[in-house]
């Protein structure tokens, strides 16, 4: 049993319950695929829950009869993803989907018997057609223990929850020779963002006891041809035919065994390789973690030292209001001179009326007093405004093809697990160094591939590694739900963008991170997204990232952070 099937909405569905074996054009799957998964759901939660599940898709519970009633793909993947919910893992999925399977081939399991698990495998790709409309299958390699298939899309995605169907039904296959399931190693996944499924099947053969009844049957026919010319007895030929028998199982066990040996090392071989990469996830995720630790430990640091500042800032400032209660009454003292010459000037004018002689004098005092008073009062405003690196750097030399192997190993432990492809690479334009903090390096790559893992489910993530004069380019790109615009300034911002739209433990501040780093190396950041077709950056490096020690005066703040964001980000359009 095989299948395939797009993800899609389950929309304009077609009618479902037919009577013959060969599919209506617009049907894409048959029903018989599912008869393991809906009687796992029947028995555990009941025939109300497998109505539940068919509810709304055209189906009846009538339908998983084991007969060949054909359904939209729509329908299929909407089955398949109620199902899924009601189990609490994808390996209690793959066991639901290959419940009862020798029931669900019925009276055709005995005939099977006299083929074999490799013949079995490669009459599935050529009767696919019999229960899929979705996807072109085909053999690329084919033996006694090893089935290579390929899928190919015929232009309909095909959901993971379908692959781990298929793998399922075609890994319990050997079972119904009373062999173990078969190992099965995925190379590719279209659910994953690959053009095609490439799977590998590798399961043990049993002991035949043809070559026992051979070889005790060649052995008896000569002791009763040796009994009739007088040669041998009858306790003799029958001695003879045992002694045979137990040859050709012999040679029977010594041929299985040698086949199955070399299963477990393809196996074994498997094995290791995925704990291989199981391990080098782990160690990328662990560097991360160490990464993580110590940016925390040097933000710390500054902090403490920021805290020693504040402190001696606010004992300075205690000293410096006494300072300044001192000065304003020297200055109010100063003050009362001018001030009385203005309240005598102005009293006299008053009786000097029209002005002349004396009066014209006492209004040039006048005069001379209020430009006094403005040198006072200006001597009293003095503002002094600063703005301090975000961190303390420290250059060093990283060498570019280090680094892409680097990111290539971080960015697959990151996507580990999940159903996102991963792709790292560089072009020829990528320059061969570049002197720039490692720490501050890894926090700007390690937020964005963070982000892009993060809130991209399916497809791809693709890192290029290029280069512009002076610059080196790194270019992420997902195919995750994109961001909508009215939101795009606000991610730049720390805990700017809503709640609802964070995953996970996130609290908002990653971009903001890259942003405030790269304006201390003068680097800058390009945005373009699409609402739920992906988002790219574009991060411009200086090959000399030598940190600015000379800030410009800004005010601090939300103006701090917007003057940032306007030498730092730019978002470019999307092309229509």
């Amino acid at each position: 049993m095989d299948d395939s099937g797009p993800q899609k909405s389950v929309v304009q569905r077609v009618p479902t319950k037919r009577s013959s074996a060969a599919p209506a054009p617009s049907a894409d799957y048959n029903l018989r695929i599912l008869w393991p998964l809906a009687r796992w759901i029947e028995e555990r939660d009941g025939p109300d829950a497998l109505n539940a599940i068919v509810a709304g898709t055209g189906t009846t519970v009538a339908d998983f009869d084991g007969k060949s009633h054909w359904v939209s793909a729509d329908a299929f993947e909407t089955i398949l993803a109620r199902g899924r919910a009601r189990m609490p893992d994808d390996e209690t999925f793959m066991r639901a989907c290959v419940h009862r399977l020798k029931e669900a081939y019925g009276p055709i399991r005995y005939l099977l018997w006299a083929t074999t698990p490799s013949a079995v495998y490669g009459q599935t790709v050529k009767t696919y057609h019999l229960v899929s409309t979705v996807g072109k299958p085909s053999i690329v390699t084919h033996d006694r223990t090893h089935f290579h298939m390929r899928i190919e899309s015929d232009g309909r995605m095909i959901s993971r929850l379908n692959c781990l169907m298929r793998q399922a039904q075609c890994r319990a296959l050997p079972t119904l020779w009373g062999l173990p399931a078969a190992h099965v190693k995925e190379d590719a996944c279209i659910a994953r963002g690959d053009p095609t499924c490439e799977l590998h099947y590798h399961w043990y053969v049993g002991r035949h006891w043809l070559p026992t009844l051979l070889g005790a049957g060649v052995a008896g026919v000569a002791g009763y041809a040796l009994m009739r010319l007088g040669v041998a007895t009858p306790l003799t030929a029958l001695a003879g035919a045992l002694i045979g028998g137990v040859v050709g199982f012999l040679v029977e066990t010594r041929r299985s065994d040698r086949i199955n040996e070399r299963t477990r090392r393809e196996v074994m071989e498997a094995l290791q390789q995925l704990a291989r990469e199981q391990a080098e996830a782990r160690n990328d995720l662990l560097q991360m973690h160490g990464r993580q630790k110590e940016w925390t430990r040097l933000v710390e640091e500054e902090m403490s030292a920021r805290a020693g500042v504040f402190q001696k800032l606010a004992t300075g400032v205690e000293d410096l209001h006494q300072a300044r209660a001192s000065t304003l009454l020297g200055f109010s003292h100063d003050l009362r001179n001018p001030l009385q010459i203005i309240q005598m000037s102005a009293e006299y004018l008053q009786e000097a009326v029209p002005v002349q002689g004396e009066a014209g004098a006492a209004i040039h005092d006048i005069t001379q007093s209020v430009a006094r008073m403005r040198r006072m009062l200006g001597d009293l405003v003095h503002v002094t405004k600063a703005q301090r690196d975000f961190v303390t750097m420290a250059p060093q030399r990283v060498d570019t093809k280090e680094l892409t192997g680097a990111l290539r190993r971080r960015l697959r432990a990151l996507a580990y697990g999940s159903e996102v492809r991963t792709t790292v690479f560089a072009t020829r334009e990528v320059p061969d160094h570049l002197e720039i903090d490692p720490l501050a390096l890894d926090r700007i790559i390690d937020n964005l591939l963070t982000n892009a893992v993060k809130y991209t489910d399916r497809g791809s993530i693709v890192l290029e590694l290029d280069g512009t004069p002076g610059h080196l380019v790194l270019k992420v790109s997902d195919t995750g739900r994109g961001i909508e615009p009215d939101a795009v300034d606000l991610i730049f911002q720390a805990g700017g963008s809503s709640l609802e739209s964070r995953r996970g433990d996130s609290f908002g501040v990653g971009l903001s991170v890259v942003v405030q780093l790269l304006d201390q190396i003068g680097g800058r950041l390009e945005l373009m997204s699409k609402p739920g077709s992906g988002t790219t950056f574009w991060v411009y490096l200086p090959v000399d990232a030598v940190p600015r020690h000379s800030m410009p005066e800004v005010p601090a703040g939300r103006e701090s952070t917007d003057l940032a964001l306007s030498r730092v980000v730019r978002v470019r359009k999307v092309p229509a």
